[in-house]
């Protein structure tokens, strides 16, 4: 199998929503966007409380996905944290259908560090409950991956 098709086949939208303890709390979203070309976009979203964001280029490696860029945690208890991003997750298929877990949380990377699962949603799945900051389309996941991987060359 070519390294193109191993990446399309792991292509796609990944998620893992989080209930907080407290009811008048909303949920919590982890989104992780695998583009089939190799980029990703990861996102940690918690309305009026965390906005965090990680791009770059991603790799399989057996049963392995390598996450390498940047990112920036911006949540509402300073200090957040802002630079280089690598996560390994490892991917299982669970009736035909992908789930990441990584084996360990990450430090100073809030929602980002979360080990999962992260559930397989769809190729062309947005999500996106409250229309305030995620992205709306894979077009403007696409465009946030360029945002990111610009400003690293920047750098």
């Amino acid at each position: 199998m070519s390294v193109r098709t191993e990446l399309e086949q792991c292509a796609g939208t990944y998620v893992k929503v989080v209930r907080f303890s407290e009811p008048t709390n909303p949920d919590g979203f982890i989104v992780l966007y695998l583009r089939p070309r190799g980029r990703f976009l990861f996102l940690g979203y918690w309305r009026g409380y965390e906005r965090s964001v990680a791009a770059g280029h991603w790799s399989k490696r057996g049963s392995e996905l390598q996450l390498e860029g940047r990112g920036q945690v911006s949540t509402d208890a300073p200090p957040g944290r802002r630079g280089r991003f690598s996560r390994v997750l490892n991917l299982e298929l669970l009736h035909h259908t992908p789930n990441l877990t990584a084996a360990t949380e990450l430090k100073e990377w809030s929602l980002l560090s979360w080990v999962g699962p992260f559930a397989y949603v769809g190729a062309c799945t947005v999500i996106n409950p409250d229309d305030q900051w995620l992205p709306d389309s894979l077009a403007a996941v696409d465009q946030w991956i360029d945002k990111w991987l610009q400003e690293e060359l920047n750098e």
